[in-house]
């Protein structure tokens, strides 16, 4: 959508209304008005012409029902939206037959609004574009999870190995680990796995191969069920280009349910092109001010090219005993929100080294819980942490802008 979506509030509750406008206006969207029920919000929206609407539903619930009915037969493309503090089933069934696309729960939070109208939006797009026949084929690829780190030696080849390994060991689904770090990737070394072939052989074939043929470039490691595609050699990447790459991950995605994509730990056109396709990109970095450095620095650099960061999640990751840096200091310094928190765990480094990932060699460790949760959740699960509930795949708002100074300026003063 090329401009701000705009909001109608529809509520009797004056209270609740300035709420509401204090979660639209947290979320990013542009408040078209409000008004109370009845033909006071038919004239609102007749004027106005919203992208959406809100309506706010209590007892007695008929007046906000009846509102929504009528302005579903006024405005049927436009997606209507219902919150309330109700938790009567009776009450959301009579609301979505009222034309509601959505039923939000109150309190809300700023992301579950954004992601509920976008979502909205998004199938009203969808819906257009089908009515005219111009609606692209369904997606038949897998989810793709790129992990990306704007530095070397932040944890990021550790990471991605161990998420896969949960991943694999978490479902009864198909999950492959692909080693797309072009410096000295060992994704191989690490689940102590002997490839006899690598990503250059399935470039070099991919025009005579299928997904039935993937087998034959893989190698399975026996303690989790994950097959592993090896990076090539030094040498031999400068051969490919990103685009041959792309075929093979293209490939890889339509074969397994889940991709995991080790990447290097710079901003080159493969890694871009690794961000471009994903499904959700996991950004590892620590709190040392090189690394805080740099991931603005990709940060930047990625908004100047016009890709998306929507994607994108955040994950601090300690290296160090002596990383005592808070999150949200980092959080500051980066201009968007910490999604992943892994702990310092000095049995993460053993397992490295010996080629047995964490999650199954000390499943009990701190880190090893914290990654084993990471997988639920980008799985699409949820958990609890403390008094929240993690779910994967969640929209969340950036910070206020601040400059990169600032953003520098803050770790530095911490450290």
């Amino acid at each position: 959508m090329a401009k701000t979506p705009s909001a109608l509030i529809v509520d009797s509750d004056i209270q609740a209304r300035f709420e509401m406008k204090q979660a639209v206006k947290a979320c990013g969207l542009t408040l078209a008005g409000e008004c109370g029920y009845g033909m006071e919000a038919v004239s609102a929206a007749t004027e106005l012409r919203p992208d959406t609407i809100l309506i706010g539903v209590g007892e007695p619930i008929e007046r906000p029902l009846q509102t929504a009915e009528a302005l579903q037969s006024l405005l049927p493309e436009t997606p209507i939206l219902v919150y309330s503090e109700t938790k009567d089933l009776e009450t959301i069934r009579k609301a979505m037959m009222a034309g509601a696309r959505d039923f939000l729960a109150k309190p809300l939070r700023p992301e579950t609004l954004r992601q509920s109208v976008l979502a909205a939006l998004e199938s009203e797009e969808k819906k257009k574009l089908r009515q005219l026949g111009q609606l692209p084929a369904a997606p038949t690829a897998g989810t793709i999870v790129t992990v990306f780190g704007a530095k070397g030696g932040v944890g990021k080849s550790t990471i991605a190995a161990n998420l896969a390994v949960a991943l694999a060991r978490l479902e009864r689904s198909s999950v492959c680990i692909m080693d797309l770090d072009n410096g000295f990737g060992d994704i191989a070394g690490m689940l102590d796995v002997k490839p006899e072939r690598t990503l250059a052989d399935m470039v070099r074939d991919i025009d005579q191969i299928d997904r039935d043929d993937i087998q034959r470039y893989v190698v399975r490691h026996p303690l989790s069920e994950l097959d592993v595609l090896s990076g090539p050699s030094v040498l031999e990447w400068r051969s490919l280009s990103a685009e041959q790459v792309r075929r093979v991950v293209d490939l890889v995605a339509r074969t397994y349910d889940k991709v995991v994509i080790d990447t290097s730990g710079m901003l080159s056109e493969l890694s871009e092109m690794t961000v471009d396709i994903a499904t959700m990109v996991l950004w590892v970095t620590t709190s040392e001010f090189a690394s805080v450095k740099d991931s603005i620095e990709a940060f930047r650099a990625l908004s100047n090219l016009s890709y998306s960061q929507e994607r994108i999640r955040v994950v601090m990751n300690a290296i160090s005993p002596d990383d005592v840096i808070r999150p949200a200091i980092l959080q500051d310094a980066l201009g968007r929100e910490v999604f992943w928190n892994i702990p310092y765990d000095r049995k993460v480094r053993q397992g490295t080294h010996l080629g047995q990932p964490i999650v199954i060699t000390a499943p009990q460790s701190t880190a090893a819980k914290s990654l084993a949760d990471l997988a639920t959740v980008v799985a699409g699960g949820r958990i609890e942490q403390g008094r929240k509930t993690l779910g994967g795949f969640k929209w969340r708002p950036s910070a206020e802008p601040v400059t990169a100074e600032g953003r520098i300026g803050s770790i530095a003063k911490e450290t």
